[in-house]
């Protein structure tokens, strides 16, 4: 009896295994399906080249000998990584408190207001701990605990009421236990590096989800503040700010040094292993001069009390170790920690009289820093260079930042031969002979090869990779999906990061090599342009290069306008330009043809601009946003007591003169009776504009970019928003569409195309129905008929039935043989 009990519960748990066994295979199969050759993590898969495998075979001890011994390559990590983590126990650190707080008065010049400190040091609320759940990404590596993001989301119901309750206990002074802050470093290797030496892995901390919800939560709350916080001149991971900003002003600073011909010398500072290196006593007492709050505080060194990790190597971890210093890395709220962490040493190089950095407009920039990738800029590198490094020794001093002097790079522009003699032989640095690569970026002293180092070079890489993935097995869709997901955002970075200008052959290039990659094996059977279009215009939304690289120029103009204090780089173009750049694109071309021959990314926006904006139908000149201040055709003097009849704003421009097509009086109500002085300038621009060729256009409505630039606000998605601008301009419909009226011999109204559209995209999640609907709309399918046209042995009958034209509509519609599928 006991027997066939034992028989039946085991037969019972086969079938219930058997049945999770099918259902999880029917499941992944539903997966690929869904999934397969769109834009996402199983295409990239597809394209990824094999990883370097994860073993690693041997490492070079401390004593400089190489080991084989698993035993001996475990230990060797683990003494590495307990070192670099354990720096303050060592001693090297020798500052007093009072030596920090003395350094920490003189550099941090900014506070969180009290209602923002009152915000940031609120209790944590449910909607913020189930807004961190969802933002979580899942398929993520869990911590020691082994609990995945997944089981979070699953019981979020039983567990968020324990995790609320648990992060609120933490902010009133409630220790966590060790265990929630031990965490798992799994070591990356870094590409293109000896990976025999431990310092060439990069430590990934796994953490456990729990900790990791409440450092997303107070990454959310902190970014908001960031930015009050950190100056402009840190980039990294600051809402706001992007790596463009760092590099089109350090190109406007080497536009100008060639320019002024004055000299500039540039230092790439290499920052060793910056995030593992930060003292916590440095950070927290930062965050007080900051004025953070004690509650956020808490939450902090809750995180940062008694961690420990262990280093996963082959497979196998070693024995745990405590953590005394540094910010972890694969944590939400490490790199706003370590900004808040190194703006002290930004904040000491600014105002260090001593250091001379370029001039622009109004300001004086002396260091760009996106994280821990510091750019020092030098037009006096003999005084200013050993006070650079007294700072950055003061500063290491006290946090443990050191620069590696042997990776560090220097860049000389315009540099007197006696000048680069003195360095070499004052400091280690590597000095760079052609060009120094910042944030991806080669930059040049010679400012006609950043197209070569840049541009060509990104050029040969897609050659290798169109070459290498051809053969992969993908679809047509998942080829269109591979130009969206992986090419364009490369290039878009360059388009914003190198604002150059590039010669028509290039975008034509690369439109060859992209149309090559969609069509491998023969004659495209679409026009690329019709590919290109929106989808809900007949398209695929195929990237159009031309188009992009347009409107990151004219995204670039949106921010002249909006002159967001983050960008510091329009302070130096303002004095390449002598006037705001605000004012550029609506003066005359005379007024502003110098500056567009001028080898600089204002120029070169300029250029750009003057020879499209009709083309687009961006503007027209003279434009109502025509300034009357600051404009070169109109060499008068404005008062300020005309302005402000008129506008609030220190802008005054043609369509605040102008109302229905008549001047605005000068003498309203609500003004007091103008002087001789203010009506005489009021006519002298009113002379100014009625003789001004084409001034009808002055009393127009904005167009849609003006309308945008009129807002003066910074886009969010400029470049997106702009490029379907310059879309919809001149838009013709597909030549199918043409073809499907004449095939059907009747006129197909535009409401029933974009039901058609849409339908033929979003009719079907699946990518192959998807593409099988386009195809089939796009006359791709070659019938009978056709063929027979081009092949004289070909019959032109359906080659179903035999006896009728195989046509389009017969193949697909009118042949007997679909008549009982069509009428199911």
């Amino acid at each position: 009896m006991i027997y066939q009990n034992l028989l039946q519960a085991r037969s019972s748990l086969n079938k219930m295994l058997n049945d999770s066994i099918r259902f999880q295979a029917l499941r992944t199969r539903s997966f690929f399906a869904l999934n397969e050759n769109k834009p996402g993590r199983l295409l990239a898969r597809i394209l990824r080249t094999r990883r370097i495998a994860s073993y690693i075979p041997k490492i070079r001890m401390p004593t400089g000998l190489l080991t084989t011994d698993p035993r001996d390559i475990s230990a060797t990590f683990l003494e590495y990584f307990r070192s670099l983590y354990n720096i303050e126990s060592t001693g090297t650190w020798t500052s007093s408190p009072e030596q920090l707080q003395t350094y920490l008065t003189r550099t941090i010049t900014r506070s969180l207001r009290p209602t923002d400190r009152e915000t940031l040091n609120a209790a944590i609320t449910p909607d913020e701990l189930l807004t961190a759940l969802k933002t979580t990404k899942n398929g993520k590596s869990p911590g020691p605990d082994g609990l995945p993001i997944e089981y979070y989301k699953m019981c979020n119901t039983e567990l968020l009421p324990a995790l609320l309750n648990l992060f609120n206990a933490i902010r009133d002074g409630v220790p966590l236990h060790p265990h929630s802050l031990m965490a798992t470093i799994s070591l990356i290797p870094k590409p293109e590096k000896d990976h025999t030496c431990c310092e060439n892995f990069r430590p990934i901390s796994l953490l456990n989800n729990d900790m990791k919800l409440l450092a997303r939560i107070l990454a959310n709350r902190l970014k908001r503040f960031l930015p009050q916080l950190v100056d402009s001149d840190q980039v990294g991971f600051i809402p706001g700010r992007e790596a463009r900003d760092a590099t089109t002003r350090i190109l406007n600073a080497l536009a100008l040094s060639k320019q002024s011909r004055s000299p500039l010398l540039l230092l790439s500072a290499d920052a060793e292993k910056a995030f593992d290196r930060v003292r916590w006593p440095f950070l927290f007492q930062a965050m007080q001069h900051f004025g953070i709050g004690e509650k956020y505080l808490s939450w902090v060194q809750a995180l940062y009390s008694a961690p420990s990790a262990r280093v996963r190597v082959n497979g196998a971890l070693t024995q745990p170790f405590s953590i005394l210093n540094g910010t972890r890395q694969g944590c939400p709220l490490s790199p706003l920690l370590f900004a808040l962490s190194l703006e002290p040493l930004l904040s000491a190089i600014r105002h260090n009289p001593l250091i001379k950095g370029v001039r622009g407009a109004r300001l004086e920039h002396k260091v760009s820093a996106y994280a821990d990738d510091l750019m020092f800029l030098m037009p006096d590198p003999i005084g200013t260079l050993p006070e650079v490094l007294q700072e950055l020794q003061t500063f290491g001093a006290l946090t443990g930042f050191k620069i590696n002097d042997a990776k560090s790079e220097l860049l000389a522009v315009s540099l007197p031969m006696t000048w680069r003699t003195r360095l070499k032989e004052q400091y280690p640095f590597r000095w760079c002979s052609s060009s120094l690569t910042y944030l991806g970026i080669s930059l040049t002293s010679d400012y006609s090869k950043l197209f070569t180092l840049n541009y060509m070079t990104l050029l040969d890489k897609f050659r290798r990779d169109t070459a290498q993935w051809t053969s992969k097995y993908l679809s047509w869709s998942g080829r269109i999906g591979v130009l969206k997901m992986n090419f364009l955002p490369r290039l878009l970075y360059l388009f914003q990061a190198l604002p150059i200008l590039l010669p028509r052959s290039y975008h034509q290039l690369i439109r060859s090599l992209f149309s090559n990659f969609i069509w491998p094996r023969g004659r495209p059977r679409i026009k690329y342009a019709t590919l290109c279009k929106p989808k809900l215009k007949g398209g695929l939304a195929v990237p159009d290069t031309f188009l992009y690289y347009t409107a990151a120029h004219m995204n670039r103009i949106v921010d002249w306008m909006a002159e967001s204090p983050n960008q510091k780089w329009l302070d130096l173009e303002e004095f390449l330009a002598e006037r705001p750049p605000r004012l550029l694109p609506w003066l005359s071309w005379i007024a502003v043809k110098n500056l567009t021959l001028s080898a600089s990314p204002l120029g070169h926006t300029l250029h750009i601009w003057h020879k499209y904006k009709t083309k687009f139908a961006l503007t027209t000149y003279p434009s109502p946003l025509l300034p009357i201040v600051h404009n070169p055709d109109l060499p008068i003097a404005i008062l300020p007591s005309l302005m402000e009849r008129f506008t609030d704003s220190s802008d005054l421009r043609a369509y605040h003169l102008l109302c229905d097509g008549n001047f605005v009086p000068l003498d309203p109500p609500e003004h007091p009776v103008p002087t001789f002085n203010v009506s005489f300038n009021y006519h002298q621009i009113k002379s100014f504009l009625k003789k001004l060729p084409g001034n009808a256009s002055l009393n127009r409505q904005l167009t849609s970019f003006e309308s945008l630039c009129q807002k003066a606000l910074p886009l969010a998605h400029g470049i997106s928003t702009i490029y379907c601008m310059l879309q919809a301009v001149g838009e013709e419909p597909p030549d199918f569409m043409a073809r499907w009226e004449r095939t059907l011999n009747t006129p197909i109204p535009d409401e029933a195309w974009t039901k058609t559209l849409s339908l033929t995209h979003h009719g079907s999640p699946v990518a192959r129905l998807q593409e099988a609907s386009y195809k089939l709309l796009a006359f791709w399918y070659r019938t009978p008929a056709l063929v027979a046209n081009f092949e004289a042995s070909h019959s032109p009958n359906c080659w179903r039935c035999l006896t009728a034209i195989g046509t389009y509509i017969h193949i697909w519609w009118e042949c007997p043989y679909l008549e009982p599928y069509w009428r199911r």
